[in-house]
């Protein structure tokens, strides 16, 4: 059986970053239900959160 990595990918870690720091301004409009794009700005987060655990779940299962 192969081992797994055990350095996280470059890519994974960058959207993992990028993720996070959006979530701590608190001035983007995924946090604002009033600005005009709000929807579009969560549907655009869950679409990149499913698409980091996808990212994560490929890595963990090359082990």
């Amino acid at each position: 059986m192969k081992e797994k990595p055990d350095s996280i990918p470059t890519e994974l870690m960058e959207y993992e970053r990028f993720i996070e720091e959006l979530l701590n301004d608190t001035k983007h409009p995924v946090h604002n239900r009033a600005h005009p794009l709000h929807q579009e700005s969560v549907k655009a987060l869950d679409e990149m959160m499913r698409r980091v655990e996808e990212m994560r779940n490929e890595w963990l299962s090359k082990g």
